[in-house]
């Protein structure tokens, strides 16, 4: 009879395990990445020929490029339109100008800025696109991707008048992103 029972236990232990029902299981998996912020600018278009024997204005554009706020800085490499002609009494050998550039936002407008070119000279500041302005032309955080910004070079006729020469301006505009 011993034999009987533990027989008989065992079939009952079997029945209550197959009638329980199913736990349910569950699994997460967190994906994590990072896009690295990053800012491009090339050229578009360069300056065409200035008529520096009026007053008047070239503009040119950039392409720009970035996936995160960013700031952009311009630099001249002679705060001028300059020639190296030695200018004698009653003329100059430079015309100032200012700098305007304008950039189109994916989201809310455009960020601009005018400088005087004596201002762009690395070192001075005062003008948001010069090295001197640590913030340089910031937009606020916002991107702009494959964007076209304008850069125009406005100029009066100085007094003296203009020594003959060929003129000429390196502007640098270098552009980063920003947290």
């Amino acid at each position: 009879m011993g034999a009987r029972f533990q027989g008989a236990m065992v079939a009952c232990a079997l029945a209550f395990s197959a009638s329980a029902p199913a736990k349910a299981q569950s699994l997460t998996i967190t994906a994590t990445g990072t896009i690295v912020g990053g800012c491009g600018i090339t050229v578009g278009s360069n300056f065409g020929p200035a008529n520096l024997s009026a007053g008047g204005n070239v503009t040119g554009t950039a392409t720009v490029n970035c996936n995160a706020g960013f700031k952009i800085n311009a630099t001249s490499a002679n705060g001028a339109i300059k020639t190296n002609t030695v200018a004698p009494a009653n003329f100059t050998n430079a015309v100032p100008y200012s700098l305007a550039m304008t950039v189109p936002l994916d989201v809310g407008g455009n960020v601009s800025a005018t400088c005087n070119s004596s201002e762009l000279v690395a070192g001075q500041s005062g003008c948001a696109l010069s090295p001197g302005n640590s913030a340089g032309l910031s937009s606020n955080g916002k991107t702009a991707n494959n964007k076209t910004a304008t850069l125009t070079a406005s100029w009066s006729l100085p007094a003296p008048r203009l020594i003959a020469g060929t003129y000429s301006d390196t502007i640098t505009v270098s552009i980063a992103s920003v947290p």
